[in-house]
């Protein structure tokens, strides 16, 4: 196909049927290749692995529907809406209200579970609802900060039991339950992390999406 120069290429999850080892450097080869002679290419998967190693820009799709392009960074830190979110692998989806706006900089929602006080950056204003509207919030399990004890900051502390703690190798899953609120934190080291154990879960406020429905 590359030999008569097309002016587009599309690859439709080419790689779906190789071992991780091969998958991963065939990966490489075909970006590099496609940046080198100057291509333009359409990537069709269902791995988000593959979507961001790949692509300079990426497509969203659902039963026929866009729901969202942009770059991968702008896909992996805004998602639109859950579906996007989910697509990213496991993600934070709390239902919750907006209540009150703290100040400029900070929009005010109540969960409907646990019933906590969550602050949001008013960066989307658009996006906030009016007062009382149910809304998404999406987090990112990385970007939650499990503390027992160290300084964060006031907002968005939540007090919570750990139920879950998965070993994955390089990081550690963490399941919180935080009076009802259902939590997973993904960490970089065990630190002797425990079944039982009570701490606190910090929610940055920068962190926290605001999905559309």
């Amino acid at each position: 196909a590359i030999v008569i120069e097309p002016r587009l290429l599309l690859f439709d999850e080419p790689l779906s049927n190789l071992d991780v080892g091969l998958r991963e450097e065939t990966r490489q080869e075909l970006r590099e290749l496609v940046k080198k002679l100057n291509l333009t290419a359409v990537y069709v998967t269902h791995d988000q692995d593959e979507a961001f190693s790949l692509c300079d820009r990426i497509a969203v799709m659902q039963n026929g529907e866009l729901l969202q392009i942009g770059t991968p960074r702008e896909i992996y830190e805004k998602p639109e809406n859950a579906a996007v979110a989910k697509f990213l692998g496991r993600n934070n989806l709390i239902r919750a209200a907006r209540i009150s706006s703290k100040k400029e900089i900070l929009q005010e929602f109540q969960t409907l579970d646990g019933e906590h006080r969550i602050f949001v950056d008013a960066d989307e204003i658009a996006r906030m609802g009016a007062i009382n509207q149910i809304v998404t919030l999406g987090i990112r399990p990385e970007n939650l900060v499990i503390t027992f004890g160290a300084a964060f900051p006031e907002d968005n502390l939540l007090r919570a039991a750990i139920t879950k703690v998965e070993y994955l190798g390089a990081t550690t899953r963490v399941t919180l339950d935080a009076n009802g609120l259902m939590l997973e934190a993904l960490v970089l080291r065990l630190v002797g992390l425990k079944v039982g154990q009570v701490c606190m879960v910090g929610l940055p406020t920068n962190r926290i999406s605001i999905l559309k429905s």
